[in-house]
Order: structure tokens, then sequence, then C-alpha cells
């Protein structure tokens, strides 16, 4: 699959990635219309669940990362993982093709793999307000899969008016974390 698959869906805006913060993890490894997960793997990384994937990949970023990026810098973690609701790229979700469970269930098992291989215990609930099914759908499966591996939910600021916490780009991230889970 080509970068033409997502034209139209994914802005062409790209910011490059803060200085020595540029992925060494990406998920799958070769562009694709969806991303399970993107980061710079290290000890102690800050890993957060957004609502779904946008422009950034292996050599450029978006405004979503680099904003996951300077929280994990200024939160004290070394490095940082984004995870998705659901992983269609879309900068518009309203632009999302109908739900595939087939490839929420990829994402799921990315998800998983990666929380039990390097034993995370919380993770950043980052998603917003979710208007679509398919965004819905993905976040209840990974907030089951949350539970089941007993991994807590945290956010920032207060929830959304509809109680969800609020994603990246629509909040000042604080030291102090609120429990969702």
């Amino acid at each position: 699959m080509k970068d033409s698959e997502t034209q139209g869906k994914v802005t062409s805006i790209v910011v490059p990635y803060p200085e020595n913060q540029a992925p060494n993890w990406v998920e799958p490894s070769t562009y694709q219309p969806y991303r399970f997960g993107l980061g710079k793997l290290s000890k102690h990384p800050l890993v957060v669940i957004c609502m779904n994937p946008s422009a950034a990949r292996d050599q450029t970023s978006d405004r979503t990362v680099n904003r996951v990026i300077a929280a994990s810098q200024k939160l004290g973690y070394d490095g940082w993982v984004v995870f998705n609701t659901y992983p269609e790229r879309a900068t518009d979700a309203g632009k999302m093709a109908d739900f595939d469970p087939q490839l929420s269930q990829e994402n799921l098992a990315v998800i998983k793999a990666f929380l039990l291989k390097n034993h995370i215990k919380e993770v950043w609930g980052a998603w917003g307000d979710l208007k679509y099914e398919a965004l819905k759908t993905g976040r209840d499966a990974i907030l089951a899969l949350l539970a089941e591996q007993e991994i807590k939910v945290f956010h920032f600021a207060n929830p959304t008016k509809a109680g969800n916490p609020r994603h990246p780009l629509y909040l000042k991230v604080e030291a102090e974390r609120k429990r969702y889970l």
C-alpha cells in the first residue's frame, strides 16, 4: 500500500521531530494507511492511547505526536510510545472507512504484546471525544484489555463534558495526573 491510499484522508502538513526524539519503532515498519504503534523505545516510556493516527511516521511527525513527546520530556520519561483506539490513518476521523474487525484485532494484538513485553503498568488516556463507531469500539476493546491486564489509565486536566480524557492538542500537561480507570 502506498501514500496515495491516504490522500485526502491525511494532512500533508508535517513537522520535524524534536531533536533526538525521532522514533526507533514503527509498526508496521513500512508506511501503510494504518499504524498500530509509533515511538522512541526506552526503559521508561510514556505510553499514550490517542484517537487514530494521522501523518506521523518514521521520518516526519505531526502536532499530536510532538505534544506527546513534549509531555514525555516534561514529566521525566526517557521515551514515548503512541497507540490509538483505532489504527486507520485519517486527520479527520469522519473520513475513515467502516470499522474493520480484523484491523482492530491486529491493533489490540500489537498493543497487548508491547504492554506485556515492556511491563507497562499505566498508560495516558488521551483520545478525546469519539464521534465514530470504529473509534468507540476500538476504545472499548482497549479499555477491556487494560482492565484484564490491570493496567491503570490516567489523564491530565478535567475530562471533556462527555467524560473522556482530553486529546493532547487540547490540554496543558501538568505533573498532576487524574485516574481515569
